[in-house]
């Protein structure tokens, strides 16, 4: 069925988004007790938009440096007051999706059909959500990501309290790129006078400068801060148990995916080896994933990302399997807007997350065009508004 582009999009957007495309569509409900919410959605607007985010200094990891990000932003609009957004961010690395991917879809498949479930069926959406734009992560976070914050904003209901409604604000930690260890010091010392409490350092590139640097950061650290390395895949096998064995006097909370995602063997010789806890980032990428590695004790938690897993809701899975296992969790990200950086705080707000590593947005960029949503204030992040563009 064709889709008619609204006239009055002016209107419904205030200019805020120049959306690639905009719809309006009639829906027909088909169950009487649901009238109110087939009512909502009788006029919806669908914006996606493609945008180049500029970091504010040049940030590397082990495989990569980078200076910009590239990411999708998606609003659904009712009217100007309602509406939902939601921010697409894939790494192409990791789960195989690209920006262009990722945009393509999102442009073919959300259409009228799309949205014929009443606005409360919010699993239902879930369901739809993983099925339509299935093998696409990044895109299913970004609808799921806009839905949720459509009905939130509909039921006048934050989102934080439709997660479980668990604290006000939490403890954020802070990320320092591969840099030499003056460099590295200078900044960590920098992160603590600003109030943050967990400093995450990035590692994986040369064994023996690494160690000495993470050492020469622990001197620094105040007893209430804690250290995490984050290695993303850099280290062999043997590199991975020498650094653990360098390490083992303490001071060190966890790292994150020492070695190669696919060798999931060795991260269990590492976890077993019980000296420092080890979690798996980029080989915990799906649902299926995350469940094999944690039920079958090959580590000691998951860095679980919304632009690996699919969205919040795929994440509510894996976090209650890994409550019940006593694992870590960590919630991630990838370089990400604040559109879906704010989603992400509202999960670690309503939940007991162990780690918020959520330090992307306008801590990455300068010209992250979001605005409002999620705020970090002395190494803690809360939500006192929903985002918008």
């Amino acid at each position: 069925m064709p889709l008619a582009k609204t006239t009055k999009s002016r209107h419904l957007h205030r200019g805020i988004l120049k959306p690639a495309e905009k719809y309006a569509f009639s829906i027909h409900p088909h169950d009487r007790d649901c009238r109110e919410s087939w009512k909502v959605l009788d006029k919806i607007t669908v914006a996606v938009e493609k945008k180049i985010l500029h970091f504010r200094e040049p940030f590397k990891i082990a495989y990569e440096e980078v200076e910009t990000a590239e990411v999708i932003l998606l609003k659904l609009s009712i009217s100007d007051d309602i509406f939902g957004l939601g921010s697409a961010a894939p790494d192409t690395a990791v789960t195989g999706e690209s920006v262009d991917m990722a945009d393509k879809i999102l442009r073919r498949k959300l259409t009228n059909d799309f949205f014929s479930l009443p606005i409360n069926n919010w699993y239902g959406y879930h369901e739809k959500i993983q099925r339509v734009f299935k093998s696409f992560p990044a895109a299913q976070a970004a609808v799921e990501e806009a839905f949720l914050n459509l009905w939130s904003s509909y039921r006048e209901i934050p989102l934080a309290d439709f997660f479980g409604g668990y604290r006000k604000d939490c403890d954020i930690m802070i990320t320092i790129g591969i840099k030499d260890e003056p460099a590295t010091i200078k900044e960590t010392e920098r992160r603590l006078k600003e109030g943050f409490t967990i400093i995450k350092l990035k590692c994986g590139t040369d064994i023996d400068e690494d160690i000495k640097k993470i050492k020469a950061v622990k001197k620094i650290l105040p007893k209430k801060a804690r250290l995490i390395l984050d290695a993303n895949q850099g280290y062999s096998l043997p590199e991975a148990k020498k650094l653990l064995i360098s390490l083992k006097t303490g001071g060190i909370s966890l790292i994150e995916q020492p070695i190669s995602a696919k060798n999931i063997g060795g991260l269990k010789e590492l976890h077993l080896m019980n000296i420092i806890p080890v979690i798996a980032d980029e080989a915990a990428v799906s649902v299926a994933d995350a469940i094999f590695l944690l039920t079958n004790d090959y580590v000691a938690g998951v860095n679980i990302k919304l632009m690996k897993c699919g969205g919040p809701v795929n994440f509510l899975k894996i976090f209650h399997l890994a409550k019940s296992l006593n694992k870590i969790i960590m919630l991630g990200c990838m370089y990400e807007s604040n559109v879906s950086i704010t989603t992400g705080a509202n999960i670690a707000l309503g939940l007991p997350v162990d780690y918020a590593d959520l330090d992307s947005g306008h801590l990455d960029f300068c010209d992250d065009p979001a605005r409002g949503g999620a705020e970090i204030r002395r190494g803690k992040i809360r939500v006192t508004s929903p985002p918008s563009i």
